[in-house]
Formats: C-alpha cells, sequence, structure tokens
C-alpha cells in the first residue's frame, strides 16, 4: 500500500522536507529501502562503517540510499513486501511501526495519500513506541499518559491517569517524536506531553 501511495507523488514532492526532521522524502523512502533489503547484521555494519553516533549514521544512510531516482525507491521498497524490514536490536513491531510512521513522514508533507488505518497494526506500534517513549525524546511522562485513538477504537497505556485523544496516526505520531503528531493530540494527557 504505502508503494502505491509513493507511485503517485508529483516528481518535485521527492525533494520536499517529511516529518522526518532534516530528512527529505526521498531520504524518508531511501531509509525503509535500507531496513527492507538489509539484514541485522548487514544494517549494524552500515552503521558502525559511518563511524559516527548511531542516529547520524542512520540519517547518512538514508540519504546515501535516498539519492535513487523515485521510481526505484518504489520499486525496491515494493520487492520488499515480504515483511523482511528489520530494526537491529529491536522487536519486529519496531520494524513495522518504522514503515508506518515513515509513511506518514514522507506522504503527509507531500500531499499524498496515507494508506488506510489498521486499527491491530496501529495499536501494537503505539503500545511499542509508549514503552520506547523516552527513546524518542517524549521523557518519562508518556508512560503516565493513556492514548485513546478515535478513529481506530484502541487505548493503550494505564487505565487512569491522563487521556491524550487524537487519531491513530496522530498518535503514532506523537509517540515517534514528531511536533506534528503532538499538535493533534488532545486532552490532559496531551498538555503533559507538550
Amino acid at each position: 500500500m504505502l508503494a502505491a501511495s509513493l507511485d503517485t507523488l508529483a516528481p518535485e514532492a521527492w525533494d520536499g522536507p517529511s516529518l522526518c526532521g532534516g530528512w527529505l522524502v526521498r531520504d524518508v523512502v531511501g531509509h525503509l529501502v535500507g531496513l527492507a533489503e538489509g539484514t541485522r547484521m548487514s544494517i549494524f555494519v552500515d552503521v558502525a562503517r559511518q563511524l559516527r553516533p548511531p542516529s547520524d549514521a542512520i540519517s547518512r544512510i538514508a540519504k546515501r540510499e535516498g539519492r535513487a531516482a523515485p521510481e526505484d525507491l518504489v520499486a525496491r521498497l515494493r520487492a520488499s513486501v515480504d515483511g523482511r524490514f528489520v530494526v537491529p536490536t529491536q522487536r519486529p513491531v519496531a520494524a513495522l511501526g518504522e514503515v508506518v510512521v515513515h509513511g506518514i513522514d514522507a506522504l503527509r508533507p507531500s500531499g499524498g495519500t496515507e494508506p488506510p488505518v489498521d486499527a491491530e497494526r496501529t495499536q501494537a506500534v503505539a503500545e511499542a513506541y509508549r514503552r520506547l517513549g523516552p527513546v524518542f525524546a517524549m521523557g518519562r511522562a508518556v508512560r503516565h499518559v493513556r492514548f485513546d485513538a478515535t478513529d481506530a477504537g484502541w487505548s493503550v497505556g494505564p487505565t487512569t491517569g491522563p487521556v491524550a485523544t487524537g487519531t491513530a496516526t496522530d498518535i503514532l505520531l506523537a509517540l515517534a517524536g514528531r511536533a506534528e503528531g503532538r499538535s493533534g493530540l488532545a486532552g490532559p494527557g496531551a498538555e503533559l506531553l507538550r
């Protein structure tokens, strides 16, 4: 579905900004292609060879892969539909989160059509990202907030405490550290996160 949505982007959109800070749309797709085509070991080795902190190395790799022509990036992404995406040191749900969140990162600012929300998958990713909140610069407060998805019928987080409501995609973006996601949330939990 993501590849089909990317097929519809205007050529100039590929060189436009994504929601992922400092990355163009092509860089985001390059990052996904790298995760799809790599193995845990090859990704680990590629990051280590960059001789930079992991986040800087990952950015450099994404930009390297993103230099390919858009049609090549989409074809390579389409060829990876067998689910080989890997995120070293993380469970498979983190790889699913990469695809879902980075798909939104690429499509939302470029006017692309975001794939429909799958309630079960977005809930699994939201729960995983909530546990990883401090990694995504959300801080420890995220562990005390309950997130209610207004369009997907799920909640994640403690049963008591402040609630943040919003669409499933805004919750995922917020949990991934995107300001655009946090701005789409409402309620006392959203205020705590801001």
